[in-house]
C-alpha cells in the first residue's frame, strides 16, 4: 500500500443542458481501485489518520498522550472535512458507500482506531466474517473453481495478483450475478439495502461530492447483451458516435451527500455531452433475427436521466457499475462464450428508463428472444457499464476534470510503492490494465512519467508496526504537474498542479 497526495486542476465541465454547482477549486480525495484490498486499505489509513488527529487533540488539552483514546463516529468523519469532493473507483466505492451511509461501518473503523493492535480481529469479525456468512460459499465450492479462474484470468490479463484471482473465484462461487455480488457485499457488512438511493440521509452530516467513478463501454465490434450455451440465441449491441470515441468512456455518478433526493448530478456524467451516441442492437435466434437502433443519446448516454434523477439511483448500482471489473468480458467472443456456458452476468447494464428496466428486460432474453425484445433494448437505449479501472483506476483524473484544485490519492497497488497507475496520467507513461485505451491519455503535460517514477523512489517511508501481516510499505510524497488538454476526461491544459 502506498499514500501519496495526487493532483490538483481545473476542470472543463460544458454542460449545457442540465445547471451545475460549481466545485472548481475545491481539495478533492481520491481512493484507487483494488477490490477489497482497496476497502481495507483506505479503512485502516482512515482509521489510523482519525487516532492520530485525536491523541494530538488530547495532548492540546494537556492530556497524557497514553491516555486510551476511545474514538467515535464524529472523530472519524472529521478526518474528511477538510475534502469538499470524494471520487472513489471499484472497490473503494464500495468504502465511501459504507462510510458514507453505514452508521455500523463507522462503528467498526472508531473501534479500529480505538484499538490498533486488535484492528486485524476487529475487520474480521466486523466485516469479513459476516460478508463470508452471507455468500454462503463453503470451502469445496470456492476451492471447485480455482482452476478454471486461473485459466480465465490469465487468458483475459495475460497475468493477475492473487486479490484479483481471489475475487473472480469468490464471485463465480457466489451466485454469478456482479449485481448480487455486490448487494450481498454491501448489506452483509454495512446493513446497506439494494434500494437504498444516493439521494439518502448519509449517516453523519456531510455536504460533501461524492464521484462514483466507472466505465461507459462504447463497443464498435459488438458487446454481447446474452448468448445461449450453443451461441444461439444471442444479442449484441454496438455503439456509434459522432466522433471517434474510445471502446472506454471515463464517466462518473455525482451527488451532493444530504441534498435528497429528488436531487440532480451536481457534476457533469462525462466529457463531450454534446456528441451523440447511438446504440445498435442485433438479435439472432433459430428461425429468425432482428436489428434496431436507438435514437441518438446526449449528455449522459440517457438524454439526462441518469444526471436529472442522480438521487434517486441506488447506491447498490452505481457502486456495482464503478467496481465491474469482469465486465470487458462481454466485450470478447472467447469470454463471453466462457461466460454464457456459467450464465454468468458481469457487466451492469442500464438505459434511459434507468436500471431497473434494463435488468429486466436482460433477464428476460435469458428465456426469450424475439423483434419485440430487441425493439425495447433500442427504445431505452440499453448498455453496459464497466469498472473505473478501464479508465483510470486512481480516481485522481475525474476529480480533476470535476475542479478540483488539490486532490490527495490514496493507492493501494500491490505490496509496494507502485507508480506506475500514477505515470500513466503522465507523458510517456505505461498503460498498465490490458485493453484500456492509450489515447485516455496523458491527462498532465508535465512532468513526464520517468520523473514521477523518480520522484515515488524518493517519497518518505513511514515505520510498519511490527507483526503487520498485509500492510508492507507506507510512502508519502508531492509531485508538481501541469494539466494537458485530454477531451476524453473533459481536462484543459495548462492549470499548475499540486500532486
Amino acid at each position: 500500500m502506498s499514500v501519496g497526495a495526487s493532483t490538483v486542476s481545473l476542470g472543463a465541465l460544458l454542460l449545457v443542458l442540465l445547471p451545475l454547482d460549481p466545485v472548481v477549486g475545491t481539495p478533492a480525495l481520491a481512493l484507487q481501485g483494488g477490490g477489497i484490498r482497496a476497502l481495507a486499505s483506505d479503512a485502516g489509513l482512515v482509521a489510523g489518520v482519525a487516532r492520530i488527529k485525536h491523541l494530538q487533540h488530547l495532548r492540546q488539552l494537556g492530556q497524557s498522550s497514553d491516555v486510551q483514546a476511545d474514538l467515535n463516529s464524529w472523530d472519524l468523519t472529521a478526518v474528511l472535512k477538510q475534502f469538499h469532493m470524494v471520487s472513489s473507483v471499484s472497490g473503494s466505492s464500495w468504502f465511501a458507500a459504507e462510510l458514507f451511509f453505514s452508521s455500523s461501518f463507522l462503528d467498526l473503523l472508531a473501534g479500529i482506531a480505538s484499538s490498533p493492535s486488535k484492528s486485524a480481529q476487529k475487520f474480521e469479525k466486523g466485516w469479513i466474517g459476516p460478508w463470508l456468512r452471507a455468500t454462503g460459499v463453503t470451502e469445496p465450492e470456492f476451492d471447485s473453481w480455482q482452476t478454471l479462474v486461473r485459466l480465465w484470468v490469465k487468458f483475459w490479463l495475460g497475468t493477475g495478483d492473487e486479490d484479483t484471482i481471489f475475487l473472480a473465484q469468490f464471485f463465480l462461487a457466489t451466485g454469478l450475478s456482479w449485481n448480487h455480488f455486490v448487494d450481498v457485499l454491501l448489506n452483509s457488512t454495512a446493513g446497506i439495502s439494494s434500494d437504498a438511493k444516493m439521494g439518502s440521509l448519509p449517516a453523519f452530516p456531510t455536504h460533501q461530492v461524492w464521484l462514483v467513478d466507472h466505465t461507459l463501454l462504447l463497443p464498435s465490434g459488438g458487446a454481447c447483451i446474452s448468448e445461449g450455451k450453443l451461441l444461439l440465441p444471442h444479442v449484441r449491441y454496438k455503439a456509434e458516435t459522432g466522433t471517434d470515441l474510445p471502446i472506454y468512456l471515463p464517466a462518473a455518478f455525482s451527488i451532493k451527500l444530504g441534498a435528497g433526493l429528488h436531487s440532480v448530478a451536481p457534476v457533469s456524467y462525462m466529457a463531450l455531452p454534446e456528441v451523440p451516441i447511438k446504440f445498435n442492437f442485433e438479435g439472432v435466434w433459430l428461425g429468425g433475427s432482428s436489428s434496431k437502433s436507438s435514437s441518438p443519446m446526449f449528455v449522459d448516454a440517457t438524454n439526462g436521466s441518469l444526471m436529472n434523477t442522480s438521487g434517486q439511483l441506488p447506491i447498490a448500482r452505481t457502486v456495482a457499475a464503478s467496481s465491474a471489473f469482469f465486465g470487458s468480458a462481454i466485450d470478447s467472443v472467447l469470454l463471453s462464450e466462457i461466460s454464457a456456458q456459467l450464465s454468468a452476468d458481469v457487466a451492469v447494464w442500464v438505459g434511459e428508463t434507468g436500471f431497473e428496466a434494463a435488468e429486466h428486460i436482460r433477464e428476460e432474453l435469458q428465456s426469450h428472444v424475439d423483434s419485440q425484445a430487441i425493439s425495447q433494448l433500442a427504445q431505452i437505449a440499453f448498455h453496459a457499464l464497466l469498472d473505473g479501472g478501464f479508465t483510470d483506476g486512481t480516481g485522481v483524473a475525474q476529480a480533476v476534470a470535476a475542479g478540483s484544485s488539490e486532490v490527495v490519492a490514496v493507492l493501494n497497488s500491490f505490496s509496494s510503492n507502485q507508480p506506475e497507475y500514477v505515470a500513466q496520467l503522465f507523458p510517456g507513461g505505461t498503460v498498465i490494465k490490458p485493453g484500456v485505451p492509450k489515447e485516455l491519455f496523458p491527462v498532465f503535460q508535465s512532468p513526464n512519467a520517468s520523473t514521477v517514477q523518480a520522484s515515488f523512489e524518493h517519497f518518505e517511508t513511514l515505520q510498519i508496526a511490527a507483526g503487520s501481516m498485509y500492510l508492507k510499505v507506507l510512502a508519502i510524497g508531492t509531485i508538481d504537474a501541469v494539466t494537458a488538454d485530454n477531451a476524453f476526461f473533459g481536462i484543459t491544459r495548462g492549470r499548475a498542479i499540486k500532486i
